[in-house]
């Protein structure tokens, strides 16, 4: 899941992030890009539909780098969590295999 993922740049205040867009949906998870409005980093995260009978994968709601859950909002993919300015994608998939050059 999550299959595409890009390198997010703001072009006011600089601020750089890698994520999908959006929320991708599997039969028991789905995974959304969040941002946590506590300390304002992108993520991914995995959590389970609802009704689903699996559990939730360890530490999946969870922000990474302040550890709280209660914070985190699915993320429009264009607005920028430090400045609130316009973001844009640059490059293409990260996840996309290069081929490989002998130059």
């Amino acid at each position: 899941m999550m299959e595409a993922e890009y390198q997010f740049v703001c072009g006011s205040c600089k601020y750089e992030c890698v994520s999908g867009i959006g929320v991708e949906r599997g039969p028991h998870f789905y995974k959304a890009a969040m941002v946590c409005k506590h300390c304002k980093e992108v993520d991914t995260f995995a959590m389970p539909n609802p009704g689903s009978m699996v559990d939730p994968p360890s530490g999946a709601a969870v922000c990474k780098t302040c550890g709280s859950a209660e914070h985190l909002a699915v993320w429009d993919g264009l607005t920028c969590p430090h400045c609130k300015q316009k973001m844009k994608a640059i490059g293409t998939n990260t996840k996309t295999e290069r081929p490989f050059k002998y130059w």
